[in-house]
């Protein structure tokens, strides 16, 4: 009697046992199948990239910031704000007039940035309608030195010279000046020559003179004599 009656209950165990891995096995696959198709939903639109990049270090000024969205493109509109700000560390916005198309957002610069840190802040309207704000920073490098001129070390040039009248050939030459002065009779220097270099002795003078007198007058008074003597 008792195993007949075990023998009853045995097909209806296994039958809620499968019942059960069944309804399991389909709540699982919804789940799945929910899941899958909610993932796109969730993966909104986001930055892809920029330029200048987040983080770059630029030799000089960049013409513009371009910004590069995923998606199909950015939701533009008059109540819609997609806004691009370039700032320095003042501030100071140097954006200037912002320009959309398809998923690309871009600014031209109204001017040459100077060496330093800017930072690139954006808010952007996603196609799928979300709205997102973000920001990133690069830096421009600071123009190098030109160099310091150094002080010249030339000497201050000297005013010229007036030129001055050739001087005398004969002043310039003192000997031809001592000889052309040597040349001139000068009446007090030949007096004092002559004085100097008188010649014989006065003496001797006045000896001869005796002595010549005294011979012309014996020729004299020889021949006086010889007119006077008889001839024979």
């Amino acid at each position: 009697m008792s195993t007949s009656v075990s023998t009853s209950r045995t097909p209806n165990t296994g039958r809620q046992r499968a019942g059960r891995i069944t309804a399991l096995s389909t709540t699982a696959a919804l789940g799945l199948a929910v899941t899958t198709m909610a993932a796109p939903a969730w993966a909104h639109d986001s930055l892809i990239s920029s330029t200048p990049g987040a983080g770059a270090v630029l030799e000089q000024s960049p013409e513009e910031v371009t910004l590069e969205f995923s998606g199909g493109g950015l939701t533009t509109g008059e109540s819609i704000a997609n806004v691009i700000e370039v700032s320095d560390a003042d501030g100071e916005n140097w954006a200037g007039e912002i320009e959309i198309e398809g998923a690309t957002m871009s600014t031209e610069l109204s001017e040459e940035l100077p060496g330093g840190d800017y930072t690139v802040a954006y808010r952007v309207v996603y196609s799928d309608g979300h709205a997102e704000e973000s920001s990133f920073e690069f830096e421009v490098a600071d123009a190098p030195a030109e160099p310091t001129p150094e002080p010249s070390t030339a000497t201050e040039t000297e005013p010229e010279s007036e030129p001055t009248a050739p001087e005398d050939d004969d002043a310039a030459d003192p000997t031809t000046a001592d000889s052309d002065q040597a040349d001139e009779p000068v009446a007090g220097d030949a007096a004092a020559e002559t004085q100097q270099n008188p010649g014989l002795p006065v003496w001797a003078v006045v000896v001869g003179g005796i002595v010549v007198a005294g011979l012309l007058a014996a020729i004299v008074l020889a021949v006086l004599r010889g007119r006077k003597s008889p001839r024979a």
